[in-house]
């Protein structure tokens, strides 16, 4: 036996539970081999070799029961079908020794093979009755062992294909409770900020108690599980995210079996969380925009698909940002990409009880479970009142972020939400056409015809000629500049072979682009002398003026990249933003070749009008610093042919 105990100690090794629980076995082989010593003591008639024997029984019960090293109601059950066995097994024996003498009496040759008979028939019924005990005793044991891989393995099966956790920790709850009878599982898991655990209550059942919740937690968080067979934990990347319990409900504690089909189900649970983690995160990816967070176009068209998607009531706000090209054309796709982020956030701060996509490079679908004219009315005025107020994180930009909401809402309007999605769609159009800025709600007759952009010029010819006219009034040279400026960018976009919209975009920007000086003080605007540095950069917010005013001339905001940009320089030292090369639009580079040649040979206050070669000569020699070389050489041969009106 020592040696025995000897072996199973150097195959443990250095698994210090496995050791510990096999400290009872060596205190039990050393009461057997003290009394069996002391049995060996001269004269000694105390059975001390049998109360060695009970201090051994003594802690093989503790070690069945206790430390749950073997199990403990497995024993009990073999000893008692085998026993029963020995017992059954032995009857025709007693009933022999009582008649012993009766059969034995006579040594005649039919006795004595009465007696080998009986011998042999007592043999066979003996083997009947040890292999019929066997054959019960495999069913008794293997019947509940049985029903529990069974349990195990269904759990396994199920666990490969979910990938939702309310259902996976359903599934275990229910093959968990019927694979242990008497015990009921409590499964736990972490919160999302790491501070504890909750209990995931399944339908129908009553939630643990506020004390016992807290007593097992304790465990969990101070690590002493390993001592506590009914608790196993759902771990992975050596990360806890939850555990399960084990709630007694019978009088008798888990065996080994039992112990050991909670830690298997709880490892098998570990790997489908993992899973499962992994697969919502690459959905979560999947269903939002990378730049903003809001939820995709692509899942939207899934959301308007679903059924009930609008509920009860539904309305939807369709949120299309004003001027946004021009963002990008003026400050670069940074700068867009924050305005995005910037306006992504303030409505999610600003919607409580609905979702937000993002269904184009600047439109915006709002969804709220809210209907009439009045509520959804107020909502749009209070996103677009948010994505304009101040705060330090806000893209700095000169324009206000504004936008053309269309509103719509379920019932009342639409049948569905696809129709209710394109019913704020065209509202929102039918409000960035007639003016941007504004809130439309959608009715029957708005519909969705587009206008190009010598119509919009159209409409606001006579505001414009009207704020020339007044500049004139205050400065007589910038009203016939801008008018020759125009017309000189106009010829030059022509040579340049530029599309019909390109060409009217650079009419107007010429027109238009010295507008800003309205705002400047006729003493720096006619002074005959040069400009101090104080007075050249009030000259220079000419640029950031005209921009403020172009701003709120409707649907004239696509002449606004030319306009800023006119006094930008080829190699990067020009105004307001100092960009260069090809960085600077190509309308803007026209216009700065036909503005510094018209300048050039215009007469003004402080200078007498130069000769047509010298600024010849200018563009010529400024090539690749101030002006652009194609633009320049395209502008001489202009001259050169006599288009240019002179």
């Amino acid at each position: 036996m020592v040696y025995a105990t000897y072996l199973a100690h150097c195959k443990i090794g250095g698994d210090l539970q496995l050791r510990k629980k096999l400290q009872p076995l060596l205190l039990g082989t050393l009461f057997v081999l003290m009394g069996n010593l002391l049995c060996l003591i001269p004269g000694s008639v105390f059975p001390y070799d049998m109360l060695g024997g009970v201090g051994m029984a003594v802690c093989m019960v503790y070690i069945m029961y206790k430390q749950y090293l073997f199990d403990f109601s497995y024993r009990v059950t073999v000893g008692a079908v085998y026993f029963l066995a020995v017992v059954v097994a032995s009857l025709p024996l007693v009933i022999l020794s009582h008649n012993l003498e009766n059969v034995l009496g006579s040594l005649e040759r039919a006795v004595t093979q009465k007696l080998l008979i009986y011998i042999v028939l007592q043999c066979a019924w003996t083997v009947l009755v040890v292999a019929f005990a066997r054959k019960r005793l495999e069913d008794i044991l293997n019947q509940k062992l049985k029903h529990m891989l069974e349990g195990l393995r269904k759990f396994q099966d199920r666990a490969a294909s979910i990938l939702n956790r309310k259902e996976l920790f359903a599934n275990m709850h229910d093959i968990l409770d019927d694979a242990i009878p008497g015990w009921e599982s409590r499964i736990f898991e972490k919160n999302i900020n790491d501070d504890g655990y909750h209990e995931v209550v399944q339908s129908g059942h009553i939630p643990l108690g506020e004390d016992e919740v807290e007593r097992v937690c304790g465990i969990v968080e101070q690590e002493e599980t390993k001592e506590t067979p009914e608790i196993a934990l759902l771990k992975y990347d050596n990360m806890v995210c939850g555990f399960v319990y084990m709630e007694r409900l019978r009088e008798s504690k888990l065996n080994y079996r039992e112990a050991d089909c909670i830690r298997q189900m709880a490892n098998i649970a570990s790997g489908s969380l993992k899973n499962i983690d992994a697969y919502e995160k690459v959905y979560q990816v999947s269903i939002h925009d990378e730049l903003t967070g809001l939820y995709n176009r692509s899942y939207c068209g899934v959301y308007l698909r679903r059924d009930g998607a609008l509920g009860e009531e539904r309305g939807f706000l369709y949120m299309d940002m004003d001027n946004f090209k021009l963002y990008n054309d003026l400050y670069g796709e940074q700068t867009g990409d924050r305005i995005l982020q910037w306006c992504a956030k303030r409505f999610l701060d600003h919607v409580e009880n609905g979702e937000v996509f993002r269904v184009g490079s600047n439109e915006f679908l709002v969804s709220v479970p809210e209907t009439g004219k009045d509520a959804l009315v107020e909502l749009a005025e209070k996103l677009t009142r948010a994505v304009q107020e101040n705060a330090t994180n806000k893209p700095q930009v000169m324009q206000p972020i504004t936008f053309s909401v269309g509103v719509a809402w379920y019932p009342g309007l639409a049948a569905d939400a696809l129709e209710l999605f394109q019913q704020s769609k065209r509202a929102a159009f039918y409000a960035k056409r007639n003016g941007k800025d504004r809130i439309q709600v959608y009715e029957g007759g708005i519909n969705e015809e587009s206008q190009d952009k010598e119509t919009g010029y159209e409409q606001v010819a006579p505001t414009v000629y009207a704020l020339v006219a007044a500049i004139d009034a205050k400065d007589s040279f910038t009203f016939q500049h801008s008018t020759n400026v125009s017309q000189y960018a106009v010829l030059l976009a022509q040579k340049l072979g530029l599309s019909r919209n390109d060409i009217q975009t650079v009419k107007v920007a010429g027109l238009l682009h010295d507008i800003g000086k309205i705002g400047i003080p006729e003493s720096i605007l006619k002074k005959a002398g040069k400009l101090t540095n104080e007075e050249y950069e009030i000259m220079k917010s000419h640029v950031e003026k005209s921009i403020e005013m172009i701003h709120y001339l409707p649907n004239m905001n696509y002449v606004i990249p030319a306009v800023v940009s006119h006094h930008e320089r080829y190699d990067g030292k020009g105004y307001p933003r100092g960009i260069k090369g090809e960085e600077i639009p190509f309308l803007g580079r026209i216009l700065a070749v036909c503005d510094s040649f018209d300048a050039m040979i215009s007469k003004r206050a402080y200078k007498e009008p130069l000769s047509v070669e010298y600024a010849m000569g200018e563009l010529e020699k400024n090539k690749g610093t101030q002006f652009d070389p194609e633009v320049a050489d395209a502008f001489i041969e202009l001259i050169k042919e006599g288009k240019v009106p002179l």
